[in-house]
């Protein structure tokens, strides 16, 4: 199991200094690899496990990390937050499974989380955020309406509650990644929350939720993601792309082409050269050339022998040779 380093929100200097700049976004330096993959936040709530960290320690019951979670010192909350967690997933593991679950979280258990995320006060600065992040996200992995709109409304918290913009950040990604079992009205509550970042002055925010928007089919989302095609970025029009061609619009198919060309990429590095190091340029332009297939508008067979033949890239030249060796390829 990883290990993740975490910083105790007591301690001096895990918040900017007075006068200094918030960054950018905690994924300011990891735009390109959310392009690459925005099924990314499936499995979402791994996620918060960085607020906490993988801690070892003795196996306690759900109600009574619970408990610890509200009441314990620094290091057991983080150990109760990380075990509380991976028993929900491994619950809802076991259940996708037709397999008995190892932990007692049925539903007597939303209560005791409903009444524990509602035990907690006011926030007044960042450190009292990630507590109930956890749980607004438990409950809405559970299927409780109201940790979905809590989640959309911690997707909205103020800058003195979260400076760097991670809990912001962590919060989106829950939203998408919990998107296909939603009801319709969450879905569209969420939906509702992520198109509204895809405006907003945070690189790592608006690609998280043009991602997430995959996973949220609403009568806003298309158009929505259409308009982002547009944008100067091409890490967003590609991110836009890859998430219509998921829900099968194919006003996908020009951000696809352009991201399978390798030309664009080396144009945003030449500009930053710290943009599109080669294993991304690599990663998206096959799912660039993936997600063209499964839309119907693969090129056709002597484009796709050109790629297999002289592409410089290994990897683009190995999709298009799988592509043409399918039944009707090219």
């Amino acid at each position: 199991m990883t290990e993740i380093e975490i910083r105790d929100p007591d301690a001096p200097g895990t918040a900017p200094a007075a006068g200094e700049p918030a960054p950018e976004s905690p994924y300011k330096n990891l735009l390109v690899p959310l392009v690459v993959v925005p099924a990314l936040i499936v499995m979402v709530l791994v996620l918060v496990f960085v607020l906490f960290g993988a801690v070892a320690g003795e196996e306690d019951s759900p109600r009574q990390n619970l408990d610890r979670l509200l009441h314990g010192g620094f290091n057991e909350r983080k150990q109760a937050a990380f075990n509380l967690v991976r028993q929900v997933l491994e619950h809802e593991e076991a259940l996708a499974a037709e397999r008995a679950p190892e932990w007692e979280i049925d539903a007597s258990f939303l209560p005791e989380l409903r009444a524990a995320r509602e035990s907690i006060g006011e926030l007044a600065g960042p450190k009292d955020v990630a507590i109930p992040l956890v749980l607004s996200s438990l409950l809405a992995q559970l299927g409780d309406p109201t940790g979905v709109e809590q989640l959309c409304a911690m997707t909205r918290l103020a800058e003195p509650l979260d400076p760097e913009r991670e809990y912001r950040l962590y919060a989106a990604m829950t939203l998408g990644a919990i998107g296909p079992r939603l009801a319709e009205r969450e879905r569209a509550l969420a939906a509702e929350t992520l198109i509204a970042l895809l405006d907003g002055d945070d690189p790592g925010l608006v690609l998280v939720a043009i991602a997430g928007l995959q996973n949220l089919p609403a009568p806003a989302t298309v158009p929505a993601l259409r308009g982002m095609l547009a944008r100067s970025a091409l890490e967003q029009r590609a991110s836009a792309a890859l998430s219509l061609a998921t829900l099968g619009d194919a006003a996908a198919v020009p951000g696809l082409r352009e991201a399978l060309a390798p030309e664009p990429y080396a144009a945003e590095r030449a500009a930053s050269p710290r943009k599109w190091p080669p294993q991304r340029v690599s990663e998206s332009r096959v799912k660039a050339l993936e997600a063209l297939a499964r839309l119907g508008e693969a090129p056709e067979r002597a484009a796709l022998e050109q790629l297999a033949e002289q592409d410089a890239d290994p990897n683009v030249k190995r999709a298009a040779r799988a592509l043409l060796a399918a039944p009707g390829g090219g």
